[in-house]
């Protein structure tokens, strides 16, 4: 009896443990059928494969995606697929690295380009589910979103209910940037009092706490001022989202790192402050404020690949990611000032800083030569041994035939390059012999 009790629970705890293995998810397992589902609602996939070590960092984040977008009753169906078993999905959606987000909206598809993080994809989901224009009803709606939404977002306000022609080009600039940037309307009567409608229908953006009006005589086009008021103060700038932020303007990077950068007793967070503060007294001077834009980096890297070395931390430079040339100023971090930094950019707009970088043959064969051995290095330290048979077997069998063939004896037998040579050598020997018997006769006689 002891035995069987022992038994029944060896066998409850395996259960148990398999059962507690299985853990249920929120995202879905896709095969080759997605590609006759996916123009129908809201899809949001990873396209991953199962080497892939940014695949593997993403899919527990994936996970929480998933969790969170059931947890708030969303359209959006989230979804993973295998693009080494279904290669034929993959090349149908042109899928071209691993892991690639794509968000499906009711036929359209939108790669998703922004930060890895749970929080921007559960809203970059929610915004790409969500209307174009969304409406603003009451004050409380705006007070709660100039409170919750960190990213910069617009309002177009009227008082006529007819539509403007002003909110024919506001809805095409949202028909474009909605996935990234929320894009509303509503009347004046909700706006706080201290905020004054000067025209009958314009256009706010809040953003940092503040805000900003568009007024056609100063800003000309609407277009242009929505996509040079989309971010914020000092947004975070990745290599997905480096072209972007730096499409119309400079870039002032502030290289630093994400957990240091709110400490200002350390080094890094009283760079992270001075760069601040120059942000901020660089939007208040128009003539330089039009020319760039501020960001930070989380860590060295897109900085390394841009100046194609080391960049240490803290420290800034100015980039230009249309020419792909940079401005180094070459003071250390612990000697610049805000005033300092700001003559700088004064002399890059006056042109009497030298642009260094740029996109020359021989600086792509430099940034291609740096960007693979930095990917080699990353995979190393990410899959030692899986880098290790990847790239060794193949150089050692490489190595093996190189040594095979420098080593063979190619020298060949002179019986097998003169075969008849010992039919030669007998007919002259019987010549020989023939010449003896000649000579033996003339002596007989």
């Amino acid at each position: 009896m002891p035995l069987l009790t022992l038994i029944a629970v060896f066998i409850s705890l395996c259960s148990g443990v398999s059962i507690g293995t299985n853990v249920p998810s929120d995202v879905i397992e896709l095969n080759e059928r997605f590609l006759k589902v996916k123009d129908d609602g809201y899809w949001f996939v990873e396209f991953y494969a199962p080497w892939c070590a940014h695949c593997k960092r993403l899919m527990p984040i994936w996970e929480h995606v998933g969790h969170a977008l059931a947890d708030q009753k969303s359209p959006v169906r989230v979804g993973k697929l295998d693009c080494t078993r279904f290669t034929r999905v993959a090349s149908a959606l042109d899928i071209q690295g691993y892991p690639t987000v794509i968000f499906f909206r009711n036929g359209e598809k939108r790669v998703y380009e922004g930060e890895r993080r749970k929080e921007a994809l559960v809203d970059f989901a929610v915004k790409g589910s969500g209307p174009v224009v969304g409406t603003l009803k009451t004050i409380q709606q705006l007070t709660e979103l100039k409170k919750f939404v960190n990213d910069p977002f617009f309002v177009y306000v009227s008082n006529d209910d007819n539509v403007a022609e002003l909110y024919d080009e506001y809805s095409w600039v949202a028909s474009t940037l909605f996935w990234s940037h929320g894009f509303y309307r509503a009347s004046s009567e909700i706006l706080p009092s201290k905020i004054i409608v000067s025209h009958l229908s314009t256009v706010f953006v809040f953003k940092d706490n503040e805000h900003s009006t568009f007024v056609p005589e100063r800003d000309g086009n609407l277009t242009k001022w929505i996509y040079n008021e989309r971010w914020s103060l000092m947004p975070l700038v990745t290599s997905s989202t480096l072209k972007n932020i730096g499409a119309n303007r400079l870039l002032v990077l502030a290289v630093v790192n994400k957990i240091d950068r709110k400490n200002e007793t350390s080094e890094v967070g009283r760079f992270f402050s001075i760069m601040t503060k120059v942000a901020r007294a660089v939007r208040s001077h128009p003539e330089i404020s039009s020319h760039y834009q501020f960001g930070w980096l989380d860590g060295n890297g897109l900085a390394n690949n841009i100046v194609l070395n080391v960049v240490s931390e803290p420290d800034f430079l100015v980039f230009n990611a249309s020419t792909y040339e940079y401005y180094s100023s070459g003071d250390p971090a612990s000697a610049v000032t805000v005033k300092s930094i700001i003559s700088f950019l004064e002399r890059v707009i006056a042109d009497e800083v030298v642009p260094l970088g740029g996109s020359s043959i021989m600086q792509r064969i430099r940034r291609l030569i740096f960007e693979v051995t930095s990917s080699f290095a990353e995979m190393f330290r990410a899959q030692p041994l899986l880098t290790i048979c990847i790239f060794g077997l193949p150089l050692a069998f490489f190595s093996l035939i190189t040594y095979c063939l420098c080593s063979s004896d190619f020298s060949v037998d002179r019986d097998e390059v003169y075969p008849d040579e010992d039919d030669d050598t007998d007919g002259s020997g019987a010549c020989t012999d023939h010449h003896t018997d000649v000579e033996d006769h003339e002596k007989a006689e």
